[in-house]
């Protein structure tokens, strides 16, 4: 009887735990665990008779892609498998197409799928370059429009300027500063006139406040304008305190190399730090007083060229944007890192190649622009092993070969900015 009485509590205990979860959540439906396969294509270089782009699948068993010279591309992910080659793009593969015609467009279209689903993107085109005397931009540079769309319904839209500065010599990266500030196709004529070669491509650098520089530049090793020696965030309580930001920049180094590290300016001269430090607007801590050449990680940073901005969005390869961002006490001063603005970024590589990117938001060319991780992640399809924010709002904006703007700057017009970045090429 007495095991009877226990084995009677017992059922009813194990029934009250089944109703309680029943009442807590009676509708819980296990997640699909099945997701649809994709393939992503991304320009990487282009010459006169070949095309590099950049195909990555993502939850597919397989991936193919086909090319056909034209400018329109409509295929099946079936008709992309049987006509097109097969390749292993898990981990992201660089195709090179070859014998190819010069000033000529060429389409590019993958496809993925699993044992389920397949799917084919939407088709790329990349217009190889010309060596014909009038050809718009040097050997190994190229200046394109780009256009992402987002599953939200998101798009941006914007140019790229991709510089190879080791295969074509001649090739020069130039952070310029300006006094006074100047549009940047009022910079486009101003640096034609200096002397130092062809000006192709200019746009925006970085902050600035009523007229002066806020950011780092460097320019032939000299020192331009220092980064910015104060912010004013809120702590804890909501009161506003000084604190000492310490924010990323990007050099170019006398070999060639392009690095990107965190600097505050000590006596006028650039110090690398291996990190923000100890400012974090998330918890509200900050550097008491300002970083010093014996604060741990000091080093003195000599890039022949270098300009600075913030927050860090690539480094080493890896979108490190949202990671530093409130570390680098960037939010205080109205970047809007998560939402989509008008952006203005710039990377590089270890051997030599730079990327510029300006995005038009607001509406403006009908694009909504990008968050800044979204704007890291297309620096990092570009294979760039740095990149760092510029100033962004009505303050993007890119110029051409010909001196003329290009995108739709948010304000209605160009903004005059103390820093520019300049492509030029000399003889």
């Amino acid at each position: 009887m007495k095991n009877l009485t226990i084995l009677a509590v017992l059922m009813a205990c194990i029934g009250l735990n089944f109703s309680c979860k029943e009442e807590v959540n009676p509708t819980y439906v296990f997640p699909d665990p099945e997701t649809t396969p994709q393939a992503v294509i991304t320009p990487v270089e282009k010459s006169t008779t070949s095309v590099t782009v950049l195909i990555k699948s993502l939850y597919a068993d397989e991936c193919a892609y086909y090319y056909t010279e034209g400018e329109t591309l409509s295929m099946s992910a079936d008709e992309v498998f049987a006509q097109g080659t097969v390749i292993d793009a898990e981990e992201g593969i660089n195709i090179t197409i070859t014998d190819l015609t010069p000033a000529t467009a060429y389409t590019v279209v993958a496809a993925a799928r699993d044992q389920f689903k397949s799917t084919v993107c939407s088709p790329v085109t990349v217009i190889t370059t010309s060596d014909a005397p009038e050809s718009n931009y040097p050997k190994r540079l190229s200046f394109e429009p780009f256009e992402r769309q987002f599953s939200d319904g998101g798009v941006a839209k914007g140019y790229i300027a991709v510089a190879d500065l080791k295969s074509n010599s001649n090739l020069r990266f130039r952070p310029t500063h300006l006094d006074p500030a100047k549009t940047p196709t009022a910079a486009f004529e101003y640096f034609k006139g200096l002397g130092m070669g062809t000006p192709y491509v200019v746009s925006n650098g970085g902050y600035f406040w009523d007229g002066a520089s806020l950011s780092l530049c460097i320019t032939d090793g000299e020192v331009k304008s220092i980064a910015t020696q104060l912010a004013y965030p809120d702590d804890a309580s909501g009161n506003q305190i000084t604190a000492y930001p310490v924010r990323a920049a990007l050099g170019q180094m006398a070999d060639g190399s392009f690095e990107a590290t965190w600097v505050y300016c000590i006596g006028g001269k650039p110090y690398s730090f291996p990190s923000p430090l100890d400012n974090d607007e998330i918890t509200h801590t900050f550097m008491t007083s300002a970083p010093t050449t014996s604060t741990p990680g000091a080093e003195l940073w000599e890039p022949e060229q270098a300009i600075g901005g913030g927050p860090m969005l690539v480094y080493n390869g890896e979108n490190v944007a949202m990671q530093y961002y409130y570390r680098e006490i960037m939010h205080t001063g109205g970047t809007s890192g998560n939402t989509r603005q008008p952006r203005t970024a710039i990377g590089g590589t270890k051997d030599g190649k730079m990327m510029l990117l300006v995005c038009d938001g607001r509406g403006k060319n009908g694009s909504n622009g990008l968050t800044l991780s979204e704007m890291a992640e297309i620096f990092v399809e570009y294979n760039m092993d740095y990149a760092i924010n510029l100033d962004g709002g009505g303050s993007s904006a890119i110029v051409g070969y010909d001196g003329k703007v290009y995108n739709n700057p948010s304000d209605g017009s160009q903004r005059s900015v103390p820093t520019a970045i300049v492509i030029s090429e000399v003889e």
